[in-house]
Order: C-alpha cells, then structure tokens, then sequence
C-alpha cells in the first residue's frame, strides 16, 4: 500500500536529499517514490526508483524559486514481501548557509556531491586517498633500496651495466606503472566533481575555491614519475650502421616512442578518459595528442602477442 507524506523545503535554491534505506531483512525490496511540489513551486511530480538502499538529490530548475516550497509524496513498495516490509526514508533539508557558492562551483555537482558523501559515508574516497599515500611510500622504499643496491655495486666491483639494467626493468614493473595508477586515483578521488574536495566544500566555503588538478605540485609530480617510467630508455642500444641508413634510424625512433608509450599508457588512457569530467578539458588537439600515445600503447600490447601466436601456428 502507498503511504503519503508531506514536507517543506526552506533551502534557497530548493535543495533537499531523498534516503530510501529498506530494513532488514529486506535489504532488496524494491520501491518507488513519488514528490509533487505545491502550487507556485514546481507544479511537477519528480518520481524516483530504486531497490536497496538508494539516496537522491533531485536536479531542478531554480531560477525563481520561492524560499519555502510546500511538498507531498508517496512511497511504495514494488516488492511481494509475505510477511511486509519496513522502509526508512528520509528527508533532508539543506540549510547550508554558502548553498549559492556552492551550486557557482563549476568543478563540482553538489547534486552527486552530496549523494556520494551519503552513500559511501565519506570512506571510499578517503580510503582511495589513504592507499595512495601508502603505495607512494612503498614506491620510495622501492627506489631508496635500487640506488642502495647501485651504490654497493659501483663501491665493491667495477662492472654494473647488467644489475643496472635489471633495477631498471624491476623498477618499471615495481612502481613506474603502478605509481601512475596511484597518483591517477589520487587526483580522481580527490578532485572528481563528487570527489572528496567537493564533498568538503559541502561543509566549509574554503573548498569551493577553483582549483586545477594539475597544479604546479601536482605537475611536478606527473612529469618526475613520467621521468623515471621512461628511464627504461637506457636499455636499448641500437647498433650503428657502417653508413647513415635513414630507414633504420626512423625504425629506431618509432621503437623508443612505442616504449614511451608503452611506459606513460597509465597517463595517456586517464588523460583521455578523464579529459572532460576531470581535467576540464574542450580541445580536440588534446584529444589527438592523448591519442596517439595511447593508441600506439594498446596497440602493441594486443597486436604484437596476437601476431606471434599466429607465427607460431604458421
């Protein structure tokens, strides 16, 4: 059967949050909330539906709204239960005082903002940000022990070419690529549109400000462990052909920028993917030049094992 409520908003711009959270043990049931705003509001029915716990933040036009906008609703429950159903749901009205502030804020949807900071109770984007930290200084200790290890190679015996190339190698699987994944959680978490920052704007203005994920620390940081993934460059050694041979030398170009790629695809598939939502980009040449790279990475990730599987059958 429907139950009906009713409730009023004093948030300006009319902003509230529906919590749907069946009890147990009916944690799955299925339901349907319908809202119809009262006359000189809205005058629309917003119908929202879900199974299980679900938290909404209905997205609607604001431009002359009243301060305090009377509302009516029902719940009902879409699922057979033969011995009923207990459903909470709630009603939360946003009385934060910098609301405006907050809705100017181009880098953030409050909407999904504080939707995700219910629904995740602030701890999935706080554990993302914690594991970073702690991969971060596995990597440090990773890298303290191979120039500990080059160090007593240089100090005790004459020859470390050999051991230098294997650290090298070690390192790329050890850190470079999982290094790029983890600074690339770090800045999803942390400035994605629901991200931690905008869920903190939530609570205090200071974090409303704009602020653009690839600032000068936040560069620095990109571009040293770009460094060091294509350090990997100091293994190959082409041989030099007795005469110039232009078709070998553009061969030997094409096979380092394919390692470059290769080394950097972590970066190149967020730059494309999170071009828009993250880094607020609108050129198309950026696009190209994400694209490149990371096309040629995938590329020979797939390609070159599928073709010698097919040599070794032929």
């Amino acid at each position: 059967a429907d139950k009906t409520f009713g409730f009023e908003t004093r948030s300006a711009p009319p902003t509230f949050l529906v919590g749907v959270e069946p009890a147990p043990p009916h944690e799955r049931a299925s339901w349907v909330v319908d809202l119809r705003a009262g006359a000189g509001c809205f005058g629309k029915t917003l119908k929202l539906k879900g199974a299980g716990s679900k938290y909404f933040v209905p997205k609607m036009d604001r431009a002359g709204t009243p301060p305090a906008c009377r509302w009516t609703g029902s719940l009902t429950l879409q699922s057979r239960q033969a011995d009923g159903a207990k459903v909470h749901l709630y009603i939360v009205d946003s009385m934060i005082e910098h609301l405006e502030d907050i809705h100017k804020q181009p880098q953030c949807s409050f909407e999904d903002s504080w939707k995700n900071f219910n629904e995740r109770h602030n701890g999935q984007h706080h554990q993302v940000l914690s594991r970073a930290w702690s991969a971060t200084a596995f990597f440090l200790v990773v890298s303290l022990l191979c120039i500990a290890a080059m160090l007593r190679r240089f100090l005790y015996f004459v020859e470390g070419g050999r051991l230098l190339g294997r650290l090298i190698a070690a390192k790329f699987f050890l850190q470079d690529l999982p290094q790029q994944v983890c600074i690339i959680a770090y800045l999803y978490g942390w400035y994605a549109q629901e991200g931690l920052r905008c869920q903190m704007c939530l609570f205090h203005p200071r974090h409303c400000d704009d602020e653009y994920p690839l600032h000068w620390n936040n560069l620095m940081v990109c571009l040293f462990t770009l460094m060091s993934a294509c350090s990997n460059q100091l293994l190959l050694q082409m041989k030099r052909a007795r005469q110039n041979d232009e078709d070998q030398e553009v061969v030997a170009c094409l096979v380092r920028f394919t390692i470059v790629a290769i080394s950097t695809l972590p970066f190149s598939t967020a730059g494309i993917v999170l071009a828009h939502t993250l880094w607020h980009l609108r050129s198309v040449a950026v696009y190209f030049l994400l694209a490149i790279p990371c096309v040629l990475g995938w590329a020979t990730l797939f390609c070159v094992p599928l073709a010698s599987s097919f040599d070794e059958e032929l």
